[in-house]
């Protein structure tokens, strides 16, 4: 039986983030606050269709982006763009976990 409260102090910007985190993850903002300080697993964020054709647009941005810097990448590695290797490779590996994590958060 849940007989005690506990009371926090926050800012209005605060309380507005913590607000529209317990609502897109369906929960009231007691049970998100209790979830949070006990490490219980939050449910996934739901989303909206409007939301999930903009991550679905930045997906495709992200594929195209990777595509031209890839071949940046392959211009380097075949010696016709020098001093820059690392970098571009270190970029398109990020841009590639950048994908990678919209996927997962779409599916």
């Amino acid at each position: 039986m849940r007989d005690r409260i506990i009371r926090i102090r926050a800012s209005t910007e605060e309380m507005s983030k913590i607000e529209a985190l317990a609502k897109g993850r369906g929960l009231s903002i007691s049970e998100m606050m209790r979830r949070a300080a006990l490490g219980v697993r939050m449910p996934v964020r739901t989303f909206d269709a409007t939301q999930v054709v903009l991550l679905t647009r930045a997906l495709g941005e992200a594929g195209r982006i990777g595509g031209n810097l890839n071949q940046l990448v392959r211009r380097a590695n075949s010696g016709k763009l020098t001093g820059h290797d690392a970098d571009l490779a270190q970029t398109l590996s990020g841009i590639d976990t950048l994908r990678h994590h919209l996927r997962s958060i779409i599916s």
